[in-house]
């Protein structure tokens, strides 16, 4: 059988590697997903400043 083609199983290097990055990808996103809604709810506060601040010059 031809064996060129199969993928030889993972390290142990590489397989404790790939537990670190999963672990810092979930990491990652939990921080993206909590920066994402901070930035939102500072948009939404800056727009809210915005208008009030548009209804005094006019």
């Amino acid at each position: 059988m031809d064996t060129e083609d199969t993928v030889p199983p993972l390290t142990d290097g590489e397989r404790a590697e790939l537990a670190w990055l999963r672990k810092e990808n979930d990491f990652l996103r939990v921080q993206r997903d909590i920066l994402m809604s901070v930035a939102t709810g500072y948009a939404h506060d800056f727009e809210a400043v915005l208008r009030r601040d548009g209804r005094h010059h006019h």
